[in-house]
């Protein structure tokens, strides 16, 4: 008790505290309640016009319905004017100057709460239960399957009530909650019935019903619950075996078939309550969009990886998983410190070892009664089916996210109190106890300091401007008459490399209202005229939108920008500022005529190397891009563009690997192309020796109607098939299958 009235009270603070539409997917969960409350209908997924629900449309409903009937008696016709998205958040970017908030907030999410601010923290507060109702089946799963353990189950329950991750999305609108508690109801009720004889209440056709009623409301809530379906039919399927193998009247020629009819009438039982009740769902995608889950528009709506995922990659993605299974909060952007991801992970690495030693005692028991080892198992299979099911749609979408295990959460923790234990001899008891209550009382205390701590200050309102700081003094005016006013800069460094930042502070005055909401671009443009490094934001790095600033109000936003490894140099790089419409893109002019303000310049500095522009680009352990030089960049259209790639073997190349360069405009469209064997074909790469450089010459023609513009030039490497080798970062990550070199500059043909 005295847990769950912890998680609740927890919940409850990160339900009251957390910006609305700054918890994971909140703002896309939300729109779907209060749809089916306005209307009664689910809303249909169409990638043409995804809505304000985008792909949530396409999860099941169960979830929604029930939050809309909790809402729907509110007016929350403001919807719009409180999710007031901010168009440049970084989303699942860890940056250090801001632009975190996923929407503007205003004092409108203030108490007293009314319309959509009252809906949607109704809804918060409600998941706080619902995620309560997990902690409390983590409890008793824990009991069945740890000897009635009480510490151990306390232990594993306080792992689930504490976790920062699971509070934050606890008290959010989200259908995992609803998906935690319903995974979490069938893992414990497929564990009492594992752990009961054939004639215990666990074991009868209520039990069996209701079996079939959970599975079937779990798909009703989201389709990672299907992964359960077959864990119960493997259950159902032993336990009869077992009760077969335990009848004394085993050899008689009728008891096989009784048995097998027997578990025929169980199957029938549960999975036909569960069609019953789930079915008409899959029914109306298969008729609206031609497949029984619709994830085939999900996943146009949802977006995909340029290329699917290998394990390598899956593997290097590793860390950010952890970050989001213990807590980063927000749009995926805002997280702990280093230290705490550090410190977590080694009592899961401490657990996780124990839980290997709890996993071989069990298989030890195998040829014993299921009773005795089949509760161990379940929650030892829920967690891997899950997580594989979660795996394989990681290989094609942006979804490597520990949060998105959370549907196992009940048995992870299981096995967190059993791994811990799995250490210590039966006689040692007291030392146990104290050492799983250390990780225990270490979540408690993060997850309590959090909202505080990690979340607050991430939204907190900008400091005021401090014009002493001002090192230059600029005085432009944007708009007729002048509404804001460009008072000055600073400049963090006059001398950049590529790989580094510049750091730019503006002060901005408020000279009058506006009624547009105009957002900041900062560019830093080279000799050539293309951008080589830019920041857009709302003013007040995302929080402060022109329409709210008040006459006189002074502002000063620090801004960085990173500058591609790959950028050119040395350059001059012209620090330009403006500010445009992102709905339209008109910019606002500014009192001298221009549609930006000139400030000052900032020297790129070349990378030292043998070559230039060096760098050092892996691709696979394989080869790596030394560096790499144009003979122009600004040319007209239809002219050649010559380049040379400097490659180096870090192994033995694997095969004969084609080198691809290409120019590409907006919509990825490729204006110009070049593919071949390095050196004009003279230096296969399977002939390559580690440590050997090459200059590879290649010459592309422009297409002749290439319009005026910037253009990406991008190169790489495939083999047959066009298999291309991908880019792999100092620290391990995988990313995409090509470079980006330097943007050119294209001219209209004379």
């Amino acid at each position: 008790m005295l847990l769950l009235a912890a998680c609740v009270g927890l919940g409850s603070v990160y339900a009251a505290t957390t910006p609305l539409f700054d918890a994971s997917d909140e703002l896309w969960h939300y729109p779907m309640a209060k749809h089916i409350a306005d209307t009664g209908n689910l809303p249909v997924l169409d990638p043409a016009n995804p809505g304000p629900w985008r792909q949530e449309a396409g999860q099941p409903p169960l979830y929604y319905f029930l939050m809309a009937q909790a809402t729907r008696l509110i007016d929350t016709s403001d919807m719009a004017q409180v999710r007031w998205l901010n168009p440049h958040a970084d989303v699942g970017i860890l940056t250090t100057d801001g632009n975190r908030n996923l929407v503007v907030h205003t004092a409108a999410e203030n108490w007293p709460w009314h319309g959509t601010v009252l809906a949607v923290r109704i809804i918060r507060f409600l998941s706080v239960l619902l995620a309560a109702g997990t902690v409390w089946c983590t409890y008793e799963i824990a009991l069945a399957v740890l000897a009635r353990d009480r510490w151990l189950a306390a232990g594993a329950a306080g792992f689930v009530a504490f976790t920062p991750m699971f509070l934050f999305i606890s008290g959010s609108v989200n259908n995992d909650n609803l998906a935690m508690l319903l995974a979490s109801l069938i893992v414990l009720l497929l564990v009492r019935m594992a752990g009961t004889p054939a004639a215990g209440p666990a074991r009868q056709p209520a039990a069996h019903a209701l079996l079939g009623l959970l599975l079937g409301l779990g798909a009703l809530t989201k389709l990672s619950l299907l992964a359960l379906f077959p864990i119960a039919a493997a259950v159902i399927g032993v336990l009869e075996m077992a009760d077969w193998r335990a009848d004394p009247q085993r050899s008689a020629p009728n008891i096989l078939p009784h048995h097998a009819l027997r578990l025929l009438r169980q199957g029938l039982l549960v999975f036909g309550i569960a069609a019953l009740v789930c079915g008409w769902w899959f029914a109306r995608n298969l008729q609206l969009y031609g497949t029984p889950t619709g994830l085939n528009q999900f996943v146009a709506v949802l977006g995909v990886r340029a290329h699917p995922a290998g394990l390598q990659q899956l593997w290097s993605e590793r860390e950010g998983f952890m970050r989001t299974f213990w807590g980063l909060f927000g749009g995926v952007n805002v997280p702990f410190p280093g230290w705490v991801y550090s410190t977590l992970n080694m009592f899961a690495l401490v657990a996780g070892s124990g839980a290997i030693i709890f996993a071989g005692r069990s298989a030890r028991r195998l040829k014993q009664p299921p009773r005795n080892w089949l509760p161990a198992a379940i929650v030892i299979v829920v967690p891997l089916a899950v997580f594989g099911s979660l795996l394989r749609w990681s290989t094609f979408t942006w979804s490597s996210q520990g949060r998105l295990i959370f549907t196992a959460i009940q048995s992870l923790a299981v096995l967190f109190a059993a791994g811990i234990d799995a250490w210590f001899p039966a006689r040692w008891r007291t030392v146990r106890n104290a050492c799983l209550s250390v990780p225990v009382v270490a979540l408690l205390a993060l997850s309590a300091a959090a909202p505080a701590w990690v979340i607050a200050p991430a939204y907190a309102a900008p400091a005021p401007a401090d014009l002493s700081q001002m090192k230059q003094t600029i005085g432009t005016g944007f708009g007729t008459p002048a509404a804001l006013r460009l008072r000055g800069y600073t400049l963090g460094a006059s001398q950049v490399q590529p790989g580094t930042e510049a750091e730019i502070t503006l002060y901005w005055e408020v000279l009058a209202p506006m009624q547009r909401d105009w957002s900041v671009f900062v560019h830093l443009i080279d000799e050539a005229q293309t951008i080589v490094a830019q920041r857009d934001t709302f003013p007040g790095l995302g929080r402060q939108p022109t329409r709210l600033l008040q006459p006189g109000q002074l502002l000063a936003d620090r801004y960085l920008l990173r500058i591609p490894q790959t950028a050119c140099a040395p350059a001059r790089l012209q620090v330009q500022v403006g500010l445009y419409d992102f709905a339209t893109g008109d910019r606002l002019l500014a009192d001298t005529g221009a549609d930006h303000a000139l400030l000052a310049e900032v020297e790129l500095l070349a990378t030292a190397g043998a070559v230039p522009n060096a760098l050092a680009i892996n691709l696979e352990n394989q080869i790596q891009l030394t560096g790499y030089e144009f003979g122009t960049r600004t040319l007209q259209a239809g002219a050649m563009l010559p380049l040379t790639l400097h490659w180096r073997a870090l192994r033995q190349p694997a095969a004969n690997y084609t080198v691809f360069v290409q120019v590409r405009g907006a919509g990825d469209q490729v204006w110009g192309q070049h593919d071949g064997w390095p050196v004009n074909g003279g230096a296969p790469t399977a002939a390559w020796q580690p440590g050997q450089d090459y200059a590879d010459p290649h010459t592309l023609q422009l297409a002749a109607n290439t319009p005026p513009g910037t253009y990406a030039v991008q190169a790489g490497m495939y083999r047959d098939g066009d298999e291309r080798l991908n880019v792999i970062s100092a620290s391990g990550e995988w990313g995409d299958n090509f470079v980006t070199l330097c943007r050119i500059r294209v001219t209209a043909a004379d």
